[in-house]
């Protein structure tokens, strides 16, 4: 089997702030991914979304301050929880811009915040295509990949469907005809892998948050990328793994 050229640990929907969601919790399991990025080619965090709970000033410095001398690149963006009590604002002071890119010679990620203030569906905006165009097209020969907080499709095992997307159908669109090779998205807790024509869709689940779904319990993904496939692996909050998909990449 080829040796992964990238390693993604995939963190979403902590909840900073909810109760019995600690920041030991959450340094613990960044402290483990720490140590397991030591062994890996090219390792990357992101996080997509949810840092907090109420979009509050103390909940993005609870999760700044866990963060703190965690030394593998990290790519973060918002999520719906994050945007209430205009919490945007201050996740721009802690972790940047809402929109990011982020390249190496085998991969380009392209970050998309598709939240909104008050309001739980998602939305990435058509004034922001022609950018996710140029940016994808100018990476023809790289894994390609589109992160944001919110599913682009149904997640299965989480009831009747909400907060798709407004605009998911226009996105899927402008991903399909840049060859975009993979998404990778959180928000309903549960995780799912689905191949959608040619692009590997994966959805995370919950990294602290109680409200899981079923038997669904707390975890993130790590996704190993070579030239020619993804593999994608569950690590849960009790530090077991198990390998849940593998997926060819699209050329």
């Amino acid at each position: 089997m080829p040796r992964p050229h990238t390693t993604i640990f995939h963190v979403s929907d902590v909840h900073v702030g909810e109760i019995g969601v600690t920041l030991d919790d959450l340094r613990m399991i960044l402290d483990r991914i720490e140590k397991k990025a030591a062994n890996v080619s090219s390792p990357l965090l992101v996080v997509t979304g949810d840092l907090t709970t109420e979009g509050l000033r103390e909940e993005f410095e609870g999760f700044s301050s866990a963060l703190q001398g965690f030394s593998v690149p990290h790519v973060i963006i918002p999520g719906n929880h994050d945007e209430r009590n205009y919490g945007s604002a201050v996740f721009e002071e802690f972790f940047g811009e809402r929109f990011k890119t982020y390249q190496t010679e085998n991969i380009a990620i392209y970050a998309a915040d598709s939240a909104e203030p008050d309001n739980d569906a998602g939305h990435v905006g058509r004034v922001k295509y022609n950018e996710m165009r140029d940016f994808f097209n100018s990476s023809k020969e790289k894994v390609r990949i589109f992160a944001l907080h919110h599913h682009l499709v149904p997640v299965p095992h989480t009831g009747r469907e909400q907060n798709v997307v407004e605009d998911a159908g226009d996105v899927l669109a402008v991903l399909d005809n840049t060859n975009c090779s993979m998404v990778l998205s959180g928000h309903r807790h549960v995780p799912w892998t689905w191949k959608l024509g040619d692009m590997v869709i994966c959805n995370t689940g919950t990294l602290l948050s109680r409200r899981v779904r079923g038997a669904t319990t707390q975890l993130y993904s790590r996704v190993e990328l070579t030239k020619e496939e993804a593999i994608i692996s569950l690590c849960y909050k009790d530090a077991t793994e198990r390998v849940f998909a593998r997926a060819p990449l699209r050329a």
